[in-house]
């Protein structure tokens, strides 16, 4: 039999595992700005991310109404502790990080070349919660390394070694290494 005591739910972190992106933003000169992050929802078209108001990334989409939702893998991980230090205004945080940025198809925001994938956004609306801003932002276009695309032609999330935070702030991630089938069809 299996004992169930009642836990606190921000020490033990039950629903804490949400795969990492990098969000790519410009300021209103064109500069790049870069950050990490792992509180994001995605509903249909949708994807709501959990921002801090005082950042750079969030007052870029403020300004701009575009940003980028790179997915980095397991290759990446030094680079996302990189492009999670704070910087001063007026700098590209993409350079400074040590990665390379491509233009993106449909938004100013440039995408990051050694990302396996990304998804790039226009926003749609924010909503205050807690200390953070939930900003909603329509998915538009997606761009993936073709080698990380399975037979169907859909993002191998194992291939690429996408990563989950689960212990924020603390840099400790897990890492999927196979895919497990369910026996029924979810209607």
């Amino acid at each position: 039999m299996c004992y169930k005591t009642e836990t606190d739910l921000k020490t033990t972190g039950l629903l804490s595992s949400d795969p990492v992106i990098v969000i790519t933003t410009i300021d209103k000169k064109g500069i790049p700005n870069t950050a990490a992050f792992g509180s994001y929802l995605r509903i249909g078209s949708t994807i709501i991310i959990a921002i801090h108001p005082g950042s750079h990334t969030y007052r870029n989409i403020m300004e701009t109404r575009e940003f980028v939702v790179n997915i980095p893998g397991l290759k990446d991980l030094e680079s996302i502790m990189r492009v999670s230090r704070s910087y001063p205004d007026e700098t590209d945080e993409i350079a400074s990080s040590g990665l390379k940025a491509e233009p993106s198809l449909k938004v100013k925001p440039p995408t990051i070349v050694e990302y396996p994938a990304s998804v790039e956004c226009r926003f749609k609306w924010t909503k205050e919660e807690g200390s953070h801003v939930l900003v909603a932002g329509e998915m538009v276009c997606g761009k993936c390394d073709d080698a990380y695309l399975d037979p169907m032609g859909r993002f191998d999330q194992v291939k690429a070694g996408v990563l989950h935070i689960v212990r924020y702030p603390e840099p400790v991630y897990i890492v999927a290494d196979r895919y497990v089938q369910g026996i029924e069809l979810m209607t």
